[in-house]
């Protein structure tokens, strides 16, 4: 069997509902060539907008980032000037504090073989009161 449209009615009268598809079936490609037509024109003027929007944005921020980097490297620059301020500082206190410990060890040599009984009675006295103080105490 062989599959046919029929264009025609029963009496030989068209047939209504295939006249009304072709009827439809062009007026939506005009509705669409017409809706294309226009939305062309103004998919274009808003791209344009857009565009003009964004180089607009993109002006004004420009030289507030430019700043913000500026400043930045500035500051980090204070900041590693400022630390190789203090590591000097710190080496020449770390010199001093040496040379004071070199100092008071040989002072502290020189009182023990001066008075070597002092100082044994002193260091045994020295570690009872640390033993009692840092001791566990028992109940």
């Amino acid at each position: 069997m062989e599959n046919t449209t029929n264009t025609t009615g029963t009496a030989g009268k068209p047939d209504t509902i295939t006249s009304i598809g072709r009827e439809t079936r062009a007026d939506l490609h005009g509705a669409i060539e017409s809706t294309k037509d226009k939305v062309q024109p103004t998919a274009d003027r808003l791209a344009t907008s857009a565009h003009a929007a964004v180089d607009k944005v993109a002006e004004k921020v420009q030289p507030t980032a430019d700043r913000l980097a500026s400043a930045a490297h500035s500051a980090t620059d204070k900041v590693a000037e400022t630390a190789g301020k203090l590591g000097a500082e710190f080496d020449v206190r770390s010199k001093q504090m040496t040379e004071a410990a070199k100092r008071l060890t040989e002072s502290g040599r020189g009182y023990v073989r001066g008075s070597p009984m002092t100082s044994v009675l002193v260091a045994v006295a020295a570690g009872y009161g640390l033993s009692k103080l840092l001791g566990s105490r028992k109940s």
